[in-house]
C-alpha cells in the first residue's frame, strides 16, 4: 500500500509540473501575440502629410541637404535657398524636381533632404586612373563628381593587381603631400 501510495504521489508531482509547464508555455504564447495596431491620425508622420498635398512651400524656403559619402563615410550639409519656381510646390512637385534625393522632412518653410555618394568627400584628395590609363590626383570639388588636381607620370600598368584595384576605386588621402608620398613609395 505504501508503494501505491508512493507511485500516486510521484505521478501527481509529474502531471502537477507538466500542466505548470503548459500553462507557462501558453502564457508565452499569449504574451508573444500582437494584436494589430490601428494607425492614428494624429501620429501620421510629417513626410506623409506633406506626400498627401496638404503643405507646401512659401517664398522664403530653405532647404537642407546632407549628402553622406560612402567611401570615407563623412557627410556634409548644405543649405540652399529654394529655387524660385518651387514656391506653392507640394511634397511631389519637390520630390521630382530633386528626384535624385530621399526628402525626410517636408515643412512651409524647410526641407531635409540627404542623398548617398559612393565617392570621397571634399576633404580627401583622391588618387585614382583617368582613361589614358595615368593616375591622377583629383577632388571632390562638385559635392557628386570629382575635379582633376594633377596628371602624374606614373600609369596604372606599373602597379601591382592590388594596387590596381585600390586606384580604379580610388584611394583617399587626407592631404596632397600625403597622397604623393604613397605615390613616391610604390
Amino acid at each position: 500500500m505504501r508503494k501505491e501510495k508512493s507511485n500516486i504521489w510521484t505521478w501527481g508531482r509529474i502531471l502537477f509540473f507538466s500542466l505548470v509547464l503548459l500553462g507557462v508555455g501558453y502564457g508565452l504564447l499569449v504574451t508573444e501575440a500582437k494584436a494589430p495596431v490601428m494607425e492614428d491620425e494624429k501620429s501620421a508622420s510629417p513626410v506623409k502629410e506633406a506626400a498627401e498635398g496638404s503643405v507646401q512651400l512659401s517664398r522664403e524656403s530653405e532647404i537642407l541637404q546632407t549628402m553622406g559619402f560612402s567611401r570615407c563615410g563623412h557627410s556634409v550639409t548644405r543649405r540652399i535657398t529654394a529655387p524660385g519656381n518651387l514656391a506653392g510646390a507640394d511634397f511631389a512637385s519637390v520630390q521630382q524636381y530633386y528626384d535624385l534625393w530621399q526628402i525626410e522632412q517636408f515643412e512651409e518653410r524647410q526641407v531635409m533632404m540627404k542623398r548617398e555618394i559612393p565617392l570621397f568627400c571634399p576633404m580627401h584628395r583622391v588618387l585614382t586612373v583617368n582613361e589614358a590609363g595615368q593616375v591622377v590626383l583629383t577632388h571632390n570639388q562638385y559635392g557628386d563628381g570629382m575635379a582633376v588636381l594633377k596628371v602624374y607620370d606614373r600609369f596604372f600598368s606599373e602597379f601591382d593587381a592590388s594596387r590596381q584595384d585600390a586606384l580604379v576605386l580610388g584611394m583617399g588621402f587626407d592631404s596632397r603631400e600625403e597622397a604623393e608620398a604613397w605615390l613616391a613609395s610604390h
